[in-house]
C-alpha cells in the first residue's frame, strides 16, 4: 500500500495461547480521516474477542494537554476495541468505543460516533482498519478543553492540523492486565483537515440507462409495517426494477405489499408483482418486481435445515448462553426449527433470460466460533444447497442473493453461501458497494444513541458474474443529498433512518 509501518512490535512476546500478539501498525492521513491499519498477529473478531485492544492517543500533539496513560504523555483519549463490561473479567468483549482522559483519569466509554470511529472489517481477521474523523476529533477535543465555546475559536485550535505529531501506543489487556504493548510511536500529519464533500444532487443516484436496477434493503422489522411512508419515498426515488426485502415483519401480507407498491410515485407507474416467504419466523423476506414477469420459486418458499442438522449443531456448541443477555442455543434451535430460514426466492424474466433473486437474513450477533456464528454458517450451508438444487436444471440462469448476512463473527458464512454457485461451479461474485460521500463500505450504522458497535458492512449482494455485469453500485443514504435533491426526489433526510441498515443499489446488465 506504499506506507511504511509506524511501529513494529516483536512477535512471540506474549504468553502461549494469547489470541493477540501485536505486530505492525501503519498510519496514514487524508484531509478527512486518520487511518490506522493494525496487525494483531492472529485471527480475532476485533469487536468481540477475549480482552481488549486499546489505542492510546495524544491526538493534538501537545504533551501539555491530556494526562499520562499507558506510557503516553499527554494522552487525550483511548480507543477501545472489544469493550468489556467488567475490565477484570476474562470474557469476550462486545463493541468498540472511546474513553477520554483528563486529570480525573480515564472516563467512561462513549460510542464510536463521538469521533466518527469506524472499524473494518466486522468479521474476524488478523488486520483491521481503524478510521477517525479529523473534524469530529478536533471539535471534541476543543469542547473538552474550553467548553462548547464559539465555533470560530474551536476551529482555530491547532489540534489535528498538518504538521502536528500524533503520539500513539497500542496495548492488549486481558482480565485487567497488560499482555502486550507496542513502543510509543509517532505520526506527523501530512495533510490539512478538510471539510466533507458537498452534498449530492439528484443525478448522483440516478439509475444507469438501459440497466436492471436492484435494491436490497433490510427494512428493520416493525418500522416497515408501522411507518411505510419513508420506505415508499426512498424506493420511489431510487426507481428499482427489482426489490429484495429482509426483516419484513411476520404479519405483513401480500396484500400489504401490493398496497405499499401502489404508492411508489409517478415514476413507478408500471404494476408491481410480489413474492413473500412462507418461512422465516418473525422476520420474513420478499421479492418485488416492477413491470417484469415474476414467479415465486416454490422450492424456496420455505427453507428448512436437513433433518438432524440443528440437533448436530446443538451437540457441537453446547447450551451455554454466549452472554448473560442472550438466550441459550436450544432456544435458537427451537425458533429456527419452527420458522425455517429467513429467505425465499423468485424468478424474474429479464430480457427473456431467467434470473433467480434470493433475499436473505442470517442470524445476528456472536464472535468467531460462537454458537451464533456457527448457526450462521449452518444457515449459509443450508441455503447454498437449496439454491444449488433449484439451479441444477437451469445451469445458465442468472442469480442474485441480497440481504443482511450479519458477518460479525467469522467470514465463513459469506464464503459458504457463495461457494460453488457460479455457472461453472465457481463462487459467486461480491458486489463492491460504497457510500457515495464517505467512501466507506458500511451498510449498517446504529440509529440509537450510545450504541457500542462501529458502523460496518453487514449487508451484501452476491451475483453470477458470468451472467450479470455491474454497471454501477452504491449504498444510499438520504442524508447525503442536498436540499434541492431531496425536494426533487421527494425524499426526506430522515427517511433512511427508519432502518439501521441502508439500501444497497446495483445497476445490472446481462452479459
Amino acid at each position: 500500500m506504499g506506507v511504511a509501518p509506524a511501529v513494529v512490535d516483536s512477535a512471540g512476546d506474549v504468553p502461549q495461547g494469547s489470541p493477540v500478539d501485536l505486530r505492525a501498525v501503519f498510519v496514514h492521513d487524508d484531509p478527512r480521516f486518520v487511518h490506522l491499519l493494525i496487525d494483531l498477529g492472529d485471527t480475532v473478531t476485533v469487536q468481540g474477542m477475549p480482552g481488549t485492544v486499546e489505542i492510546v492517543l495524544d491526538a493534538d500533539g501537545d504533551g501539555g494537554t491530556g494526562e499520562p496513560h499507558g506510557g503516553v504523555a499527554g494522552a487525550d483519549l483511548a480507543i477501545v476495541l472489544s469493550r468489556q463490561g467488567d475490565p477484570v473479567a476474562d470474557v469476550y468483549g462486545a463493541g468498540v468505543g472511546v474513553c477520554w482522559i483528563d486529570e480525573s483519569g480515564v472516563g467512561d466509554i462513549e460510542s464510536a460516533s463521538t469521533v466518527g470511529l469506524l472499524v473494518s472489517p466486522t468479521y474476524s481477521s488478523d488486520r483491521f482498519e481503524v478510521r477517525l474523523d479529523r473534524l469530529r476529533l478536533r471539535d471534541r477535543l476543543a469542547e473538552r478543553s474550553d467548553g462548547a465555546g464559539a465555533v470560530e475559536e474551536r476551529t482555530a485550535r491547532p489540534a489535528v492540523v498538518a504538521g502536528r505529531v500524533l503520539r500513539v501506543r497500542l496495548r492488549y489487556l486481558r482480565a485487567g492486565a497488560v499482555v502486550d504493548e507496542t513502543p510509543v510511536f509517532t505520526h506527523t500529519l501530512a495533510t490539512a483537515p478538510g471539510e466533507a464533500p458537498p452534498l449530492l444532487d439528484a443525478d448522483a443516484v440516478a439509475r444507469t440507462p438501459n440497466t436492471l436496477r436492484v435494491v436490497a434493503w433490510n427494512v428493520s422489522d416493525g418500522n416497515f409495517r408501522d411507518r411505510p411512508e419513508p420506505f415508499r419515498r426512498v424506493l420511489a426515488a431510487l426507481e428499482p426494477d427489482v426489490v429484495l426485502l429482509d426483516e419484513v415483519y411476520a404479519d405483513v401480507a401480500l396484500a400489504d405489499l401490493s398496497r405499499f407498491s401502489q404508492g411508489l410515485g409517478p415514476v413507478n407507474e408500471s404494476s408491481w408483482n410480489w413474492w413473500l416467504a412462507a418461512g422465516g419466523g418473525r422476520q420474513r423476506t420478499a421479492v418485488g418486481a416492477r413491470g417484469l414477469e415474476l414467479r415465486g420459486e416454490t422450492a424456496l418458499a420455505r427453507v428448512d435445515h436437513p433433518p438432524g442438522a440443528l440437533d448436530q449443531w446443538l451437540r457441537e456448541v453446547g447450551d451455554e448462553p454466549e452472554s448473560p443477555r442472550m438466550p441459550p442455543p436450544s432456544r435458537l434451535a427451537r425458533a429456527e426449527a419452527a420458522g425455517g430460514l429467513s429467505t425465499t426466492g423468485a424468478w424474474v424474466t429479464v430480457e427473456g433470460h431467467p434470473v433467480l433473486f434470493v433475499p436473505v437474513d442470517l442470524q445476528s450477533a456472536g464472535y468467531d466460533g460462537s454458537p451464533r456464528d456457527r448457526l450462521r454458517e449452518l444457515q449459509a450451508q443450508t441455503l447454498n444447497q437449496a439454491i444449488a438444487a433449484v439451479l441444477a436444471d437451469r445451469p445458465d440462469a442468472g442469480l442474485v442473493i441480497g440481504g443482511d448476512l450479519n458477518v460479525v463473527g467469522s467470514a465463513r458464512p459469506l464464503e459458504v453461501l457463495r461457494s460453488g454457485l457460479g455457472v461453472t461451479g465457481g463462487d459467486l461474485s461480491i458486489a463492491r458497494l460504497e457510500r457515495l460521500r464517505d467512501r466507506s463500505l458500511a451498510t449498517w450504522r446504529s440509529t440509537r444513541a450510545g450504541d457500542p458497535f462501529s458502523p460496518g458492512r453487514l449487508d451484501y449482494v452476491l451475483y453470477r458474474g458470468t451472467v450479470l455485469c455491474i454497471e454501477r453500485a452504491f449504498i444510499f443514504d438520504a442524508a447525503d443529498l442536498s436540499r434541492a435533491a431531496l425536494a426533487q426526489l421527494g425524499v426526506r433526510e430522515s427517511d433512511t433512518l427508519q432502518s439501521d441498515h441502508l439500501p444497497l443499489v446495483v445497476d445490472f446488465t446481462l452479459r
